[in-house]
């Protein structure tokens, strides 16, 4: 067996461990590469169960290159590429006040675009968007956004894009999503990534419903997330039924056509490179005297020296940046390094996905890793997605860099 061929296999054995024996995604697919080549793997199934007739019932409907996945907040990366965009062609600049860029902002008038994209400003809202009763009360409160007064240890949030795809609209005269198939689906061929997705393509669809919840000994069977709606709350809440895209969330996509996104930000087509350059940089992290403060970077997560505090696997440099979403999505890109590497799973459908406290889930029978299998109160068998994000590193990230290094496809690798 070569070196890539054992590579290869080892990545395929890590996947079948997370989705095959502990159960804690109903489907994965990996991919890697760099501006010219990539490769992938899938395992798994796009949905496991029905419900029909007040019962769950089995449809098993494998992945394949077809499948679309929510790809969840790694739409923020896109909302980013558009806002640098901007600023590239001169149409906004990092030192404008965002009230400025948006007057429908009227209480961000001293907050900086860049303060906006770094996380320097903490934005908040009156009251939480995704508890309105429709999407113009919704909306309101998106414009009334505000930056708070406070500093402290967790930085990422969803407002920061879904505040920028706005500046983005009102500076272009264009809705997002169009702006985005003009100047970054198009561009790279990205044929199969949609805002709504077509009547003809939603077999194709990862189910992500009935994630389950255990909280405070309460179960909970959550059944709203209708396949082809985004699976984020707030972001369902602004679609208006799936034509409206947020900024943080919302897009629907293949592997085959994200490895396109991710490539063709490597390769300078939709971004010069000394903007791509600038994404990764640390500009909050912190850490010292016991406290710890987010390592972010524009719209992304920069390098962390805490490893389990790091979205940024260990192996990339210090200008990588990364991106995960709640459905079981990551991205990690290296500009240095050339590469990237892509997991697109599914850790919501059928599976118990929180466990409040934590501290219950021994309680729960699961093992210390987050994996088994809870006996819901209808006797049915409910496996454990719970600390999925844990695995990332050593069952995934790790297997990826051993496949880039066989292949040969890491540039200006540190010694």
């Amino acid at each position: 067996m070569t070196p890539r061929s054992a590579a290869a296999a080892a990545l395929r054995a890590s996947m079948a461990e997370l989705v095959l024996k502990k159960g804690m995604l109903t489907g994965l697919s990996v991919c890697y590469g760099n501006t010219q080549h990539c490769s992938g793997e899938s395992v798994g199934l796009a949905r496991e169960v029905h419900w029909e007739n007040g019962e769950f019932r089995d449809a098993p409907a494998k992945i394949d290159k077809n499948s679309l996945y929510d790809i969840a907040s790694l739409t923020k990366l896109f909302t980013l590429v558009a806002a640098l965009q901007l600023i590239h062609r001169g149409k906004m600049a990092f030192e404008d006040p965002v009230g400025r860029l948006d007057k429908r902002f009227s209480a961000l008038q001293d907050c900086r675009l860049m303060d906006l994209m770094s996380y320097e400003a903490v934005l908040k809202t009156p009251e939480r968007v995704d508890a309105q009763p429709n999407a113009e009360s919704a909306m309101r409160q998106v414009f009334l956004t505000y930056r708070a007064r406070e500093e402290g240890a967790r930085l990422y949030s969803d407002m920061n894009a879904l505040v920028l795809k706005y500046l983005v609209e009102t500076v272009t005269g264009q809705p997002f999503g169009l702006y985005l198939e003009y100047n970054v689906f198009g561009p790279l061929n990205m044929r199969e990534t949609f805002v709504s997705v077509p009547p003809e393509r939603r077999g194709n669809l990862l189910d992500y419903n009935h994630e389950h919840h255990i909280v405070d000994d309460r179960f909970f069977v959550l059944d709203q997330n209708t396949p082809g709606l985004p699976h984020d709350p707030k972001a369902r809440m602004l679609s208006e039924n799936g034509e409206n895209l947020s900024g943080h969330a919302g897009l629907f996509s293949t592997s085959g056509d994200m490895c396109q996104f991710a490539m063709g930000l490597l390769s300078g087509t939709i971004l010069p490179e000394n903007m791509v350059n600038l994404i990764g940089q640390n500009r909050t992290g912190r850490i010292g005297e016991g406290r710890y403060r987010q390592y972010m970077g524009l719209i992304c997560f920069s390098k962390s020296p805490v490893r389990r505090l790091s979205e940024v696997p260990p192996w990339m440099g210090e200008r990588a940046f990364a991106l995960s979403g709640y459905t079981g999505n990551h991205i990690a890109i290296d500009p240095e390094l050339g590469v990237f590497d892509l997991f697109l799973g599914n850790r919501c459908h059928n599976r118990l996905s929180l466990v409040e406290p934590p501290g219950a889930a021994a309680d729960l029978g699961l093992s210390e890793d987050g994996s088994g299998e809870v006996i819901w109160p209808d006797g049915r068998r409910v496996k454990s997605s719970f600390q999925y994000v844990h695995h990332k590193d050593a069952m995934l990230h790790a297997p990826v860099y051993d496949c880039l290094k066989s292949a040969g496809w890491l540039g200006n690798e540190r010694a």
